[in-house]
């Protein structure tokens, strides 16, 4: 389906009393995979993507293991689940980790790894990986492929044994990097951390990229912070923002992006090469950001509000909030996986013992563990009515043979839907007065007159507007398109 945003190309007018919404996820009040072996007591984070194949899900995550000295580290963990919620190790014998190889860890010699199916590739290559990683961070079996530290390529056949591509890194920078694989480009997605300057200090900005038939593009500029957010940041207490990260969700319509907005807290950073300030310290929480054409533009809702924060979040999650690649769906929801902290960001460098704050979490499940958010299918936005409002939708010139709306009314709530032409006559057997109403909760519903849901046949050129009535209700998304058996 469409989902239902400001700017959306099918949308061709709004009432005045239509306000634009988010709609906050459902988070699970325990982790669902938390420390629980050596290869992982000291904290499990979602740096990393879960994929759901047939009937099983499978989550690969940064591991910090029971030994974790505070550096970053190369430990990719891959875990297995019937369900999306209950999650097992399983003992690949690949990795030695505290002296054992009876452990979950797979070769992936990555730093925030993310994962993707490539469709298009050769099955030795059918699962892709993008990550970072440096040549002091790997042992003997990698270090001498890597020349320079950066985001680097790797393939596998089965997710677990992989294969480093490349000397030298496809992009020279560090840190966090997201690919989500989106069918209607028939390519992936890529989001990598680039920090440089903007807004007037250094911050953490994020790029995007493709990779398709084996090859990536040159990132370009696409999520910078500004002084807007600086402005969210300190209404919430804090003193300025970045971006640390973004999952990704390629839709039939906008790609949406989760953004983890890190606000900064003083005393800031600084970066004695670059003569430059920074944030070092603070919390993540989570906004929704989207594109409405692919390579175009991102857009934040307005006033930039705020989808999950750290402080709403469970006990276990109320100092940073971090997100899995992508999401998946899972029947008639969506679910995202993320990781949650007690600790913010950067919180070991005030006169903290982050070695013995470890070493007790470490006992009690780690620093940080894995969680999960969902909501009910194509319902991230949308457009809200308390009084009658109406919108206007048109249909991309194709075949189509029914309108189907994904709405929420509250109690005596109702939406219908009249038709007409551009020049706003009403179509004869399609007006609003013959609509059906729909009332409730629907995530498919079909627009009905009289008890037909077809739309009418259109002449070659001829276009039509679909007057889209709502009152006390929510129009989350849309969908144009033939009925089932057609085609």
């Amino acid at each position: 389906m469409q989902l239902a945003c400001e700017g959306h190309a099918q949308i061709r007018t709004l009432s005045e009393g239509l306000r634009q919404v988010l709609n906050p996820p459902a988070v699970l009040e325990e982790p669902v995979l938390w420390g629980a072996s050596p290869a992982d007591a000291s904290g499990a984070s979602i740096y990393g993507s879960v994929i759901r194949e047939g009937g099983r899900f499978r989550m690969w995550y940064q591991a910090w293991p029971e030994d974790w000295d505070g550096e970053d580290v190369v430990a990719v963990a891959c875990a297995e689940s019937e369900d999306g919620l209950n999650w097992r190790r399983p003992d690949y014998g690949l990795i030695d980790c505290g002296g054992s190889r009876h452990n979950h860890l797979t070769d992936l010699p990555f730093h925030s790894p993310t994962i993707f199916i490539d469709p298009h590739a050769a099955p030795e290559a059918r699962y892709r990986a993008l990550g970072y990683t440096a040549p002091k961070k790997l042992g003997e079996r990698y270090s001498h492929q890597v020349s320079r530290p950066g985001y680097y390529s790797a393939h596998s056949a089965d997710g677990i044994h992989w294969q480093l591509e490349g000397a030298d890194p496809l992009w020279p920078h560090s840190d966090v990097i997201t690919a989500a694989w989106d069918p209607q480009a028939d390519c992936a997605r890529i989001a990598l951390k680039i920090s440089g300057r903007a807004a007037g200090m250094y911050r953490r900005r994020f790029f995007g990229a493709e990779w398709a038939a084996g090859q990536a593009t040159a990132p370009v500029s696409t999520l910078i912070p500004d002084e807007h957010d600086d402005t969210n940041a300190r209404a919430r207490g804090f003193h300025t923002a970045d971006y640390y990260g973004v999952g990704l969700m390629p839709t039939q319509g906008p790609t949406i992006g989760f953004l983890w907005n890190f606000r900064h807290q003083t005393p800031l950073g600084h970066h004695p090469p670059l003569m430059a300030y920074y944030g070092w310290t603070g919390t993540v929480d989570l906004s929704v950001v989207y594109q409405l054409e692919r390579g175009g533009r991102w857009f934040h809702l307005p006033g930039r509000p705020d989808w999950l924060r750290a402080l709403d979040a469970p006990s276990w999650a109320r100092g940073a909030l971090y997100t899995s690649s992508s999401p998946v769906e899972v029947g008639e929801e969506t679910w995202l996986y993320f990781t949650g902290t007690k600790d913010r960001h950067g919180w070991c460098g005030h006169e903290v013992d982050y070695n013995a704050y470890i070493k007790a979490a470490a006992a009690q499940g780690g620093f940080a563990r894995i969680g999960l958010a969902k909501w009910r299918r194509h319902r991230i936005m949308g457009y809200q009515a308390v009084l009658l409002e109406r919108l206007h939708l048109t249909p991309r010139p194709a075949a189509q043979s029914r309108l189907a709306l994904n709405v929420l009314t509250r109690p005596g709530g109702s939406v219908r839907v009249g038709l007409a032409k551009t020049d706003g006559q009403p179509l004869p057997g399609y007006e609003m007065e013959k609509s059906i109403p729909i009332a409730g909760d629907h995530l498919e519903a079909q627009v009905r007159w009289q008890g037909d849901p077809a739309l009418p046949r259109l002449v070659i050129g001829e276009e039509l507007v679909a007057q889209v009535e709502l009152r006390d209700a929510v129009l989350y998304a849309f969908d144009f398109a033939l009925a089932q058996g057609e085609g």
